[in-house]
């Protein structure tokens, strides 16, 4: 047995037909169709209708998974999009954070623990700076379907990770390339 929905996703302005088997708690998006100015909303619903019965017949028609993965695609990037200045913010300061930690491995005779130690209190400075990026974001729109505190943690930690990797290794290459 399984249960049918038509829900409007507001974030990217597309009408969905959503299945859900009875003994899962899990959706599966099986039809989409973008609602436009030009139409009215009980076209779309008639659209999506045709397309779940589709989806009954042929469960892997081309057509109606292409519609389906335009969606996906759409609201990917308008979620990517809403959070890339978080994203950016962080890799630009998890660049710094190589940076600077790479300037004190060779400006510096620290060597060991006391490099460790250099690094382990950078960084947690660093942390202060990446938590008030994540929590000063504006929370609207497309930066509310990546919810919860996790999520920005995630996005911040990758940004930063990749920043950090690349400017120690952009700065330490520089310094010896030539050696």
């Amino acid at each position: 047995m399984r249960d049918f929905f038509i829900a409007v996703d507001d974030l990217t302005g597309y009408l969905v037909g959503v299945m859900r088997p009875r003994q899962s708690g899990d959706y599966k998006v099986i039809a989409a169709t973008q609602l436009s100015d030009g139409m009215h909303l009980s076209d779309a619903i008639a659209a999506i209708k045709d397309q779940i019965t589709a989806w009954l017949k042929a469960p892997h028609d081309v057509a109606t998974r292409i519609l389906v993965q335009g969606w996906r695609r759409r609201r990917f990037w308008i979620i990517a999009r809403a959070n890339l200045p978080l994203a950016f913010g962080a890799f630009a300061v998890g660049a710094a954070l190589g940076a600077i930690i790479a300037l004190a491995t060779v400006w510096t005779s620290l060597a060991g623990w006391p490099m460790l130690i250099a690094a382990l209190l950078i960084g947690a400075g660093a942390g202060v700076v990446l938590k008030g990026l994540a929590d000063g974001m504006p929370k609207s729109g497309a930066s509310q379907a990546l919810t919860g505190s996790w999520a920005h943690f995630v996005v911040v930690t990758a940004a930063a990770i990749v920043g950090a990797s690349l400017g120690s290794a952009g700065l330490l290459t520089f310094f010896f390339w030539r050696s």
